[in-house]
């Protein structure tokens, strides 16, 4: 038997057998799939014969209204939006007034769709109810001016219908887009991270016979826009600084992204002079309080321990009550510990351990520990590692405290105390399925039976607050989780359980604490990670340790650097993975599961295995690179892992390398009940191959 048949057959018995409410969930579902899928005449007829008793009825509804809009019939869609619009609890209830809108335009009715249009753009911020620049076009068909045009093109450069516009702008006698056009035209697109496009369109902008001021704008947004997109730091640099006394306003910031373009360029030197300049000119600003702490900063990142101390002490003394407080406590701190000026290098340590976190406060009593044992106290010392451990179980600094006390000759648990107890909020151990006749678990189910899983993680978000003051929330709690799974949704359950799970994670996952442990470290798309992880050397736990810090388990998940998916892998490295695995390649794919956990697998394990499986190592040139890595091992290799990783430069990688391996040591202690050992030698001898992007 064919096996499209053979589908179609077991469908049909299927659903013969299903109870009527999982039929209607199922063909729900399958009318989304047909209309996603562009096949409107099934998506029609499925829509046609759709239950109005479903729980999402209002789904219905809008597939109903979507599916005659495209197919060219308004009647049909103005019944089912006006429908709709009465139900104001829909997550559709935005859409209606733009599909309304979008309905009077298909029978015809332009003025009336106008002056929808007209209004809603007024009060809309964002496209996520309504396409703002397929509005400001139907306007301008109807206005039928060069203006209305030249507005669609400036506000949505990259809009499909930009050329068309341009094309009846010029037909209606508009004047061709000036230099004051490109360059708000480049704003657009520099928002919307479309940086090559932004360049391109700030290079139409011509060099002389600029009207006052446009010059200085148009190398602004250059160098904002190259800043921007991680390029050429120096030119940003230098347009930035160039042009920062004629910005007005904008001047603070123009000098001050000035000076961090110089320092990413490696030009160090002249980045600090401008931040002192930064500090003297606009001493009022909270781009003087960044600069006059990262002036300190970039001294230390250098290594020169010593002249990193006075533009801190100042950065502490200027802006006592800045964010940059605790760094430079910290940066302080380790000038001090790496100078041997043990005295006040525990002044500002321990000022640092008073505050709350384990990247804060238990970076300041580890390394005060460290100090004690540097001279000889090891009581001292042992009672700071222990303190250590027993505040922040887990944690990197944890972690570190455990290697040291293991060399002193001393064994603890996991959690400091010999007879650690489990602490937290109860957590229901089964699902008190009474609580599925609640509408908002209800509906979850008939789209989750609709195959709309997607779907069902939205609206028990939307609900899950009222849900949860409904009900015993142990029991709630335990619904809501175990929904969200059946959904295929594992950003939400981590999320809750991080912000719910009170004390629960610092103690053993045994029974209430397990489950919040489970939720808060799933083993998320399990059948892909176990399928895919051998394409690189990847050991158990480590896959999932950097999904949870890159996306928090989100396949959606989109970064400002454009890195994509469950993995958050970048394009132009999947393009040279793809090449390695034999595989094709495609805009988009990075947002599928299997194909990002595929790709992923590989690059993430070959990058460990290049830098001899040390984990913190491995995760942290994932984040910055590999090269960087090769640099900083060349560098700090001789030292111990404490201090490499306090010693590597971007702070980003930094805290990243210490939170991926508290990551992993509580997936091996969770699923595998091992208790993962940092080890403080260093290997600085990676492997040289040709895996340097």
């Amino acid at each position: 038997m064919k096996r499209v048949a053979f589908v179609v057959m077991m469908a049909m018995a299927q659903s013969a057998g299903a109870a009527p409410e999982r039929a209607a969930a199922k063909a729900l579902g399958d009318g989304f799939r047909a209309y996603d899928t562009g096949d409107l005449e099934t998506a029609q007829r499925i829509s046609d014969k759709l239950d109005a008793h479903l729980a999402n009825h209002d789904y219905a509804l809008w597939l109903a209204g979507m599916v005659a809009l495209r197919r060219g019939d308004a009647p049909a869609a103005k019944k089912a939006f006006s429908r709709l619009g009465k139900l104001a609890s829909s997550r559709y209830a935005a859409q209606v007034p733009w599909r309304l809108a979008d309905t009077a335009w298909l029978a015809g009715d332009r003025q009336t769709a106008v002056a929808q249009y007209t209004r809603l753009l007024a009060v809309s911020s964002a496209e996520d109810a309504g396409d703002l620049g397929t509005a400001m076009f139907r306007i301008a068909e109807v206005k039928q001016t060069a203006e209305a045009y030249r507005a669609l093109l400036i506000a949505h450069p990259s809009h499909p219908l930009a050329d068309e516009a341009e094309a009846k702008m010029l037909a209606l006698g508009g004047a061709p887009l000036g230099p004051a056009d490109r360059i708000a035209r480049a704003k657009q697109l520099t928002a919307a991270h479309l940086w090559d496009q932004a360049i391109a369109e700030l290079a139409l902008v011509p060099k002389a016979g600029l009207p006052p001021g446009l010059g200085d704008q148009r190398d602004y947004w250059t160098g904002t826009t190259l800043y921007e997109m991680r390029r050429r730091y120096g030119d940003a640099g230098n347009l930035l600084l160039a042009v920062y006394p004629r910005l007005g306003d904008a001047a603070a910031e123009a000098m001050f992204h000035g000076a961090r373009a110089l320092s990413r360029a490696d030009r160090d030197d002249e980045a600090i002079a401008w931040y002192h300049k930064v500090v003297d000119g606009f001493p009022a600003t909270a781009y003087a309080q960044e600069a006059q702490f990262l002036s300190g900063w970039l001294e230390f990142n250098r290594g020169h321990f010593k002249a990193a101390i006075a533009p801190l002490e100042a950065s502490l003394a200027k802006y006592p009550h800045s964010k940059w407080v605790d760094d430079s406590l910290w940066f302080l701190g380790m000038s001090h510990y790496f100078l041997g000026e043990w005295d006040a290098a525990r002044v500002r340590l321990a000022a640092l351990a008073k505050l709350r976190g384990s990247l804060e406060a238990g970076k300041g009593s580890y390394w005060l520990a460290r100090i004690d044992q540097r001279l000889n106290h090891p009581e001292a010392a042992i009672a700071g590692y222990e303190d250590t451990i027993a505040k922040y179980p887990f944690s990197w600094y944890a972690l570190l405290s455990h290697a040291r006390l293991a060399a002193l000759n001393v064994k603890l648990g996991p959690f400091g105390e010999a007879d650690a107890k489990a602490r937290g909020p109860k957590l229901s151990a089964s699902v008190d399925e009474a609580l599925a006749k609640d509408e908002l678990i209800t509906r979850a189910d008939e789209l989750i039976a609709a195959g709309l899983g997607i779907d069902a993680g939205f609206e028990l978000a939307r609900g899950e607050k009222a849900f949860l003051g409904r009900h015993d929330k142990s029991a709630a709690f335990a619904m809501l989780l175990d929904r969200y799974r059946k959904a295929g949704n594992y950003n939400r359950p981590w999320m809750l359980a991080v912000s719910y799970s009170g004390s629960a994670l610092d103690g053993p996952p045994v029974d209430d604490a397990q489950r919040w442990w489970e939720n808060a470290y799933p083993r998320a798309y399990r059948s892909l990670v176990e399928k895919y992880q051998t394409l690189g050397n990847n050991p158990e736990g480590y896959l999932y340790s950097i999904m949870r810090k890159e996306s928090g388990f989100d396949p959606h998940d989109l970064s400002y650097a454009d890195a994509q998916g469950l993995l958050q892998m970048i394009p132009p490295t999947t393009q040279r993975v793809v090449k390695a695995l034999g595989i094709p390649y495609d805009a988009g794919k990075l947002y599928e599961p299997e194909f990002n956990v595929r790709t992923g697998s590989w690059y993430i394990g070959h990058l460990l295995e290049k830098f001899k499986m040390q984990i913190p190592v491995g995760a942290g040139s994932f984040n910055s690179g590999p090269k960087p890595v090769m640099k900083w091992l060349e560098t700090n290799g001789d030292k111990e892992m404490d201090e490499l990783v306090e010693l590597v430069p971007y702070t980003q990688t930094r805290e990243y390398m210490k939170k991926v391996t508290e990551n992993y040591a509580r997936y091996r202690y969770l699923y595998d009940h091992e208790i993962y050992e940092q080890p403080l030698t260093v290997d600085k001898h990676y492997i040289k191959d040709q895996l340097t992007y």
